[in-house]
Parts: structure tokens; C-alpha cells; sequence
């Protein structure tokens, strides 16, 4: 089956402080976002880019200083994550396979994205997760909080990969803007999703403290 990666780049990234959205920062001299992209080069038939539409014009000026040459395809985003997904899902064949990855995560290993390709080409549904490290506590409605058991939560990250037929069908829920992950949504449409481990380096660049630890890594 082909193989099609959509990297979600619609967030303004506001807990950044910064001038620039996130996928926009600079590591090791260049955008975040470059990094991102390089790491399904030579992984996927076809590579497609969700951007919000005003950043679009800004980013192929990076493209042009840069010399920026990984081949891939601009989908204007739209209000929210899940519409963009949508959007770049307009082009996608329905006998592909598809992964879902944040821009934000420059560091995963092509060889974690290929592991999810193959659970998702055999089980439908592939996302990785890691353990919790923290204590976690559950929130009542009056504001009481209780202890629970960390072994039984992990905690999730991109790429989320799909046989393209699946993911589709499940966005045909009309309440797909209450699902927080792809992933989600397809369980709720019936497929049951099959778990690999992640990687403590797939980090998410949420905040500026983010930066620095994942430009470690590059």
C-alpha cells in the first residue's frame, strides 16, 4: 500500500511567547518544521503539509532562503485540528495508508514511523504510547481530586497511522470535532487501536523549555 504523511501545522503556538508560531523557531539554524519534514523523506509516496492559510506565503520564503528541498504538498488548515486533518485527507486515496503527525515533533526516528506504518498496514490502527512517569490524579465535579493507578494510563503521541479507508469513515461522524486525536475518533467508529511503544525523545515543543531539549537531540 502507498503511504501518505500529513504533518499538522496549524497552530498559532501561543504558550510559545514568541513572535513566530512554533513550527517557524529556529533549531540548529533552521525552522523546526524542516526537521519534522526530513524525517518521512524517502519514508512516504507522498508528503502533505496543513498550514494555516496566513503563514502559507511566509513559509515558502523560508523554503526559498533555505533551499529547502523536501517534496511535499501545501493544504491550507482549517478553524481547528481536526477540520485540518479533514482538509489534508481531501487528498488522500482511500487504499493508502496515512499517518497523522504534529509539526511540533521533530524528533521521532524514521524507524518509529515505519513501525507504525507496518501495525497500521496489519491491524488497521497504529499509534505509539509511552508510561507516565508522574503521579496522576482524577478531578471530580466538586473539585475533590483522588489518586490513580499511573500503570493503567500512557500517554500518546504522533505519528497516529491508519489504513486511509478507516480514518475516512471516521470522519464521516458528524461530532468529530469532540474527539482530542485521530486515534479517538476511529475507536469510537469501531476500530480498535493497536498500541506500540513510543520514544522519550518524541517530544512535543509545547513551550520554550521544549526548545532547548529537543535541539539536544538534533
Amino acid at each position: 500500500m502507498n503511504k501518505v504523511a500529513i504533518i499538522v501545522a496549524g497552530g498559532i503556538g501561543s504558550r510559545m511567547a514568541a513572535d513566530l508560531p512554533k513550527q517557524f523557531l529556529p533549531i540548529a539554524n533552521e525552522p523546526l518544521l524542516f526537521h519534522t519534514l526530513r524525517k518521512f523523506e524517502n519514508l512516504v509516496d507522498h508528503l502533505i503539509l496543513v498550514m494555516h492559510p496566513e503563514w502559507i506565503s511566509y513559509w515558502n520564503d523560508l523554503i526559498a532562503k533555505h533551499s529547502f528541498n523536501v517534496k511535499h504538498t501545501i493544504v491550507a488548515g482549517g478553524q481547528t485540528r481536526a477540520q485540518s486533518v479533514l482538509n489534508g485527507l481531501e487528498h488522500v486515496k482511500s487504499d493508502c495508508l496515512v499517518a497523522i503527525h504534529d509539526a511540533a515533533r521533530p524528533t521521532v526516528t524514521k524507524e518509529l514511523i515505519d513501525s507504525t506504518f507496518k501495525n497500521a498496514e496489519k491491524h488497521g490502527a497504529c499509534i505509539p504510547v509511552i508510561d507516565l512517569k508522574d503521579s496522576i490524579r482524577e478531578i471530580s465535579e466538586d473539585g475533590n481530586s483522588k489518586a490513580v493507578n499511573r500503570s493503567q494510563f500512557k500517554s500518546v503521541q504522533t505519528p497516529q497511522t491508519f489504513q486511509a479507508s478507516i480514518l475516512k469513515a471516521a470522519f464521516e461522524n458528524k461530532d468529530y470535532e469532540k474527539y482530542t486525536d485521530d486515534a479517538s475518533l476511529v475507536e469510537a467508529n469501531g476500530t480498535p487501536v493497536f498500541l506500540i511503544e513510543g520514544e522519550e525523545k518524541n517530544i512535543k515543543v509545547t513551550t520554550a523549555s521544549d526548545l532547548i531539549l529537543v535541539a539536544s537531540f538534533i
